[in-house]
């Protein structure tokens, strides 16, 4: 009967325990009587000294993990479940992946023993726990947030120009307050965020990045609220606790003269949030900000079919022509925010991991082959060595060394064969691990949205759905997304009609 085989795994958390040794070697201890109790064979003792457990990123325990992987154990035998992971998500995480490789887990402290039955039921209860804490810690967050911005607390992230951040709030920094001071004035002067900025770029001012300015960079900054000592949270506007740098008066007046010239400065280039990633689902081609005026000579902006710039009036053989800008660009973040719900977001993070498990799979196999071409390279290996000897050691004539000479050739022939095909199939070993998704990173991404968009000016929302999503097909039954990191797209509901 095979053997059970187990690996050992034992931390300390300071330097001080690491030095000392008595915790190390009282771990060691009680682990190796238990596995000699429960007649467990020992493959690996994995030893961490002074890593906190907050985290993965720990050497030893990565080892564990691709011993895990790598099916090399049957059980993780720790004394304490803390020894392992202080985070009950990092220790769910792992959890998967042992059960994915059918490989038990025991907690000597906890009685965690899932060799058993009341093991298993203890792991699902501390599971269910973990999924709690997951969709707890998003919420907390929020919460946080909006009750530091109704403190008129700094919620970190993108610091306004003119401001810097000390001990997490926002002090103003002298060189670039009196820029903004001056864009202000300019503004209020001229009527013109492009006067404005030409100004500034004749008078040599640069913006945080050295670049010169435009009229977006002036209208993120008189639209701003912050400048005015305020703080900008869900739509909802706080006293802030940081100094201003405008006064009231001064900030009032450039909102009046923005307000006056929308209609003139606003253009459909400007505000759409989509360009560029939202597509027609009929013909596949781009929708493309534009506008007309109504009755009332308002302008009415919304998405077009590039077909129907070429074809003539009435003519555009697509059946989607106009999308309402509003409506569909309001659809999108509705779906981007309940994507960041854990029961919405569960679909498509299951299927990640499948995805994920079938690149692991065929991983294996490759492995295997390799295994199997290592096999049949050793032997080609042990062939010539044969030869080799036989030449050395024994006397032949001229033709039988020739021969024996063209079969070490056609064996070494062989040898370089093999090594190409063993290369060959760690090059794909090594494609499909750049395949696999990153579950994690996908999610916050999507819980970044959620906390921040209300926070985004136009040009960080465009830079946040372009870096995330690749492409929005749009029919008047359905949106399709394809994100970045999947390589698969999602349907949803579109709810937003269309103009023909």
């Amino acid at each position: 009967m095979e053997m059970f085989k187990v690996d050992l795994y034992i931390r300390v958390s300071t330097e001080r325990q690491a030095k000392e040794g008595d915790s190390l070697e009282e771990q060691e201890s009680e682990l190796k009587k238990f596995c000699e109790y429960r007649d467990f064979q020992i493959n690996n003792i994995f030893i961490e000294r002074g890593k906190s457990g907050g985290n993965t990123n720990r050497p030893e325990y990565q080892k564990l993990i691709k011993d895990i992987q790598a099916q090399k154990i049957n059980a993780v035998v720790v004394k304490k479940l803390d020894r392992l992971s202080r985070s009950l998500l990092d220790f769910e995480n792992l959890m998967k992946i042992m059960q994915e490789k059918e490989v038990e887990f025991i907690s000597l402290k906890e009685s965690f023993d899932t060799t058993t039955a009341m093991g298993k039921a203890m792991l699902r209860v501390a599971l269910v726990f973990a999924q709690l804490e997951r969709e707890q810690t998003s919420e907390r967050l929020s919460d946080v947030m909006a009750f530091r911005a109704k403190q008129g607390m700094f919620n970190g992230g993108y610091k306004p120009f003119g401001y810097t951040n000390v001990n997490k709030e926002l002090v103003p920094y002298k060189k670039e307050k009196e820029v903004v001071e001056i864009i202000f004035e300019k503004y209020i002067e001229t009527k013109s965020t492009t006067a404005t900025a030409k100004l500034l770029n004749l008078a040599g001012y640069r913006n945080r990045q050295g670049k010169p300015w435009d009229k977006r960079r002036m209208q993120e900054i008189i639209q701003n609220p912050r400048y005015i000592g305020q703080v900008l949270w869900n739509g909802e506007t706080h006293d802030g606790i940081h100094e201003p740098i405008i006064s009231k008066q001064q900030f009032e007046q450039a909102q009046e003269i923005f307000e006056a010239n929308r209609r003139i400065t606003d253009s459909p280039k400007t505000l759409g949030i989509l360009q560029k990633i939202l597509f027609c689902g009929a013909c596949n081609s781009p929708l493309t900000p534009s506008h007309s005026l109504n009755r009332n000579k308002v302008k009415y902006f919304y998405y077009r079919c590039t077909t129907t710039h070429s074809a003539e009036k009435g003519k555009s053989k697509c059946s989607v022509k106009y999308v309402p800008f509003e409506k569909v660009e309001v659809r999108v973040k509705e779906i981007l925010l309940s994507l960041s719900q854990e029961e919405h977001f569960r679909p498509v993070e299951n299927r990640i991991l499948k995805f994920n498990q079938a690149i692991e799979q065929d991983t294996q196999q490759l492995q295997k082959e390799i295994f199997l071409l290592e096999n049949q390279l050793q032997t080609l290996k042990d062939k010539k060595e044969r030869y080799l000897d036989s030449l050395i050691s024994s006397k032949f004539l001229s033709k039988e060394r020739n021969f024996i000479n063209d079969k070490i050739n056609d064996l070494e022939l062989e040898e370089k064969q093999i090594k190409g095909q063993m290369l060959h199939k760690q090059f794909e070993i090594n494609k499909k691990q750049e395949e696999k998704i990153d579950v994690a990173q996908f999610k916050k991404k999507l819980i970044t949205f959620r906390v921040e968009h209300e926070e985004y000016d136009l040009e960080q929302m465009k830079k946040y759905l372009t870096g995330t999503i690749q492409s929005i097909h749009y029919t008047p039954e359905k949106l399709v997304f394809q994100f970045n990191l999947l390589p698969w797209s999602i349907e949803f509901e579109s709810r937003v009609g269309c103009q023909t």
